[in-house]
């Protein structure tokens, strides 16, 4: 009974996301980790979000009850109980794994024993997902397609090919940063979890920048995943993210890039979940761009700073440099990287990457 339990509390976990993880014995020893049994079963309920008089009506217990339910579940991050913006009404949503589980885990930066272990049982997964992944290979690059992209890319500060419409990248970030009157900072979780591993990023120190917007913020900041910071706190954060060269990746409400933005990642090549398991051939690298990469032979020394940076490895050197358009996300650390100012950006309007990972010899 008690494994029929795990199975079906993971499966339930895994459904409240996109990505289709099979039910391992890595996945159940995460959940057994996070939760009692008594939490399971009672996670069971989040087929969908719901509200406190929704949750009454499926389990008959009162809101005293519920609370204590709900409670230590929003402290290790399993459940986010945050207003709708709509109607005010705290809605309780299920984290899936990934992102979710993973994020929320390693926000507050611990370092006690149980996150070791979690950093360790998340890597264990990433390296099964390979597996599945790479077994079959055809149908889930098929499969991937039909998702949304999770995140879109707002471009480091370089240099912009003039245009009648053109914004700079550090106001559209600033923009975003403008529009919350709550900002919460965090741990990068990627990067904790990688120092856990022992790890330690090749291209910043810094792990406190993981930016959270509004009642995403509210919650954050409410069960201490961070803090609250000023928006001039933020932007310092932003700046110093730009110089170290990192990633700037937002995320939208219900992944859509019209609705307001919930968190911004600053993400490294060697760190970043996305990053890393596209590398590792366990998913694509799907994303939202509005700008690409265009290089100014005249002026470009073939120093391969550009080369060596771009965490999409989409510029190469052959004969002069190249960019593949196709795998470029525009995220400009090419072009705030180049000492010699030959790479601009060149806006394109919203366009989809999807770039399919490496098929891996067997």
């Amino acid at each position: 009974m008690s494994q029929e339990l795990w199975q079906k509390t993971s499966q339930t976990i895994v459904n409240a996301g996109q990505f289709p993880i099979p039910i391992s014995d890595t996945v159940i020893e995460i959940m057994q980790t996070l939760m009692t049994e008594e939490q399971a079963e009672f996670v069971q309920l989040f087929t969908k979000p719901m509200n406190m008089e929704e949750l009454k009506e499926s389990t008959k217990l009162d809101e005293a009850m519920l609370n204590k339910l709900l409670e230590p579940l929003m402290h290790e991050g399993v459940i986010t109980g945050i207003p709708s913006k709509r109607t005010g009404t705290r809605v309780f949503r299920l984290m899936p794994p990934l992102p979710g589980l993973l994020e929320y885990t390693m926000m507050r930066g611990e370092t006690t024993d149980k996150q070791k272990k979690l950093a360790s049982l998340f890597d264990r997964l990433f390296k099964e997902m390979t597996g599945v992944f790479q077994d079959q290979y055809d149908d889930f690059v098929e499969l991937a397609k039909m998702f949304k992209p999770l995140t879109r890319v707002i471009p480091v500060e370089g240099q912009i090919k003039e245009e009648a419409d053109h914004i700079l990248p550090i106001k559209n970030v600033n923009q975003v940063i403008d529009k919350f009157d709550t900002i919460a900072v965090a741990h990068c979780y990627c990067r904790h979890e990688k120092s856990l591993l022992g790890k330690e990023c090749k291209v910043t120190k810094d792990k406190e920048n993981c930016l959270f917007f509004g009642q995403t913020a509210r919650f954050v900041i409410e069960y201490n995943f961070g803090r609250e910071i000023s928006k001039q706190e933020a932007r310092e954060i932003i700046k110093k993210t730009e110089a170290d060269g990192l990633v700037h990746k937002t995320f939208h409400e219900k992944q859509d890039i019209e609705k307001d933005e919930y968190a911004i990642c600053n993400c490294c090549k060697c760190c970043c979940g996305t990053f890393e398991m596209f590398y590792k051939g366990a998913m694509p690298t799907h994303t939202y761009a509005s700008y690409i990469a265009t290089v100014d032979l005249e002026e470009c020394t073939q120093c391969e700073a550009c080369v060596d940076i771009c965490p999409m490895e989409a510029i190469a050197l052959d004969d002069d440099i190249v960019i593949d358009k196709d795998k470029c996300i525009g995220c400009g650390v090419c072009a705030s990287n180049c000492p010699v100012d030959a790479i601009a950006l060149e806006r394109t309007g919203k366009r989809e990457v999807f770039v399919a990972p490496k098929k891996l010899d067997a």
